[in-house]
């Protein structure tokens, strides 16, 4: 089985580095073309299904991806970004905000990661060898951290751009790892 991550393309809040959780904030110009341009580069990749965020930024990259491949795409809640908030719309470049962001983000990581992973059990179980997975920074990073059986700890070990591919094989002891880790390449062409 191999599983390959998708953070969703740019949004006006990324470029203004403001924090977006839960919101559904559309992708930008931007991001509509990071998005094709990823669509072009796994276009000869299989692909049996695409698992996805319904927020509009993912479920809109998802689409893109699946023009290369028409399979059938599933979107879920349970791959949304993390509610963030009184700090939706905050700029986590602020000092003070930035500082009381991380905090927040450290107190909500366990439960959030247990939400997200306990929905990886099913993706995992769903028949399907070769599955693309749409999401969030913080979704990716969950995902990441119960294929490879990582704590939540180890979560800023990750960097996950816009559209950003992760790519995890199960190995013959069933374990995961890494083929391909934060590959924005595609952006380059």
């Amino acid at each position: 089985m191999r599983i390959t991550t998708i953070r969703h393309g740019e949004t006006d809040w990324n470029l203004q580095g403001r924090a977006q959780g839960s919101r559904d904030i559309e992708l930008n110009a931007t991001g509509i073309s990071q998005a094709e341009r990823l669509a072009v580069r796994l276009a000869n990749e299989p692909c049996d299904v695409i698992f996805t965020s319904d927020l509009k930024r993912a479920a809109k990259t998802a689409d893109i991806i699946n023009s290369c491949h028409n399979v059938p795409v599933i979107m879920s809640p349970l791959l949304r970004e993390s509610s963030f908030g009184e700090f939706e719309g905050k700029s986590i470049h602020d000092p003070v905000v930035g500082a009381a962001f991380i905090k927040f983000l450290d107190e909500r990581a366990p439960a959030y990661f247990s939400q997200v992973q306990g929905y990886l059990k099913e993706i995992v179980s769903c028949g399907k060898d070769n599955i693309f997975i749409v999401g969030h920074f913080g979704t990716i990073r969950a995902i990441i951290c119960g294929l490879l059986a990582l704590p939540t700890s180890d979560r800023n070990r990750f960097s996950i751009g816009n559209t950003a591919i992760h790519v995890m094989q199960r190995r013959g002891d069933g374990t995961f790892g890494f083929i391909l880790e934060n590959d924005t390449g595609h952006l380059n062409s």
